[in-house]
């Protein structure tokens, strides 16, 4: 079928809210009902950036890194979290009342026990986690190699790093491709993250 101005190429993701084309880099929502995330145009985006459009249905997903230079989190409290590879990122449940911390693993994302007192001892070092956007915004850690390197990033750039290990990942160790990712993947998210401190204002702009 040919394709007339303004229908979309193929392959290219439609915004599944209206269905127009979505754009290469577009936003995402969260569908707070199944915790699944929603591709958005524009239009869409421009529209659910307030905190009511969405009601209790949908949520914006931001567009904002900030790694944070000075974050407080040493080699005992990481010890404590019994996580099994060196990255992880963590997010407040608005549905749970909690915080939940996960891990990427090549079956996706698993979920790891996170003590409530472990987190808010977290946030009185880091008071810039009181800012967290709940359900939309995390905490990520990298651990890798000689890395310690802490990032609040939207909740997509989570599942965009879980989906690297899921397709590159093979054998016990994963493999060179999967780590050549991974670091591409680090190094694409420092380009796109402006510099913060732990001690930053919690209080979102």
């Amino acid at each position: 079928m040919s394709s007339g101005a303004g229908a979309p190429g193929a392959g290219e993701e439609l915004c599944e809210l209206c269905a127009a084309p979505a754009g290469t880099a577009h936003r995402h929502l969260l569908d707070l009902a199944d915790r699944e995330l929603r591709c958005a145009c524009r239009a869409c985006a421009v529209l659910f950036d307030h905190a009511a459009a969405g009601g209790e249905r949908y949520r914006l997903v931001p567009d904002d890194r900030r790694l944070l230079r000075d974050f407080v989190l040493d080699d005992t409290t990481w010890a404590d979290l019994n996580i099994p590879v060196q990255m992880a990122f963590a997010l407040r449940d608005s549905a749970a009342g909690w915080t939940a911390l996960f891990y990427p693993s090549p079956a996706g994302a698993v979920e790891s026990p996170l003590e409530e007192a472990t987190w808010q001892r977290l946030e009185e070092a880091n008071p810039v986690l009181r800012g967290l956007a709940p359900d939309v915004e995390a905490l990520l850690v990298n651990r890798t190699g000689a890395a310690r390197e802490h990032w609040l990033v939207p909740v997509d750039d989570c599942y965009t790093l879980v989906g690297l290990l899921r397709t590159h990942w093979k054998g016990l160790a994963g493999g060179p491709d999967v780590w050549n990712e991974i670091t591409d993947f680090f190094t694409e998210l420092r380009r796109r993250s402006r510099t913060a401190t732990s001690a930053d204002h919690p209080l979102r702009t």
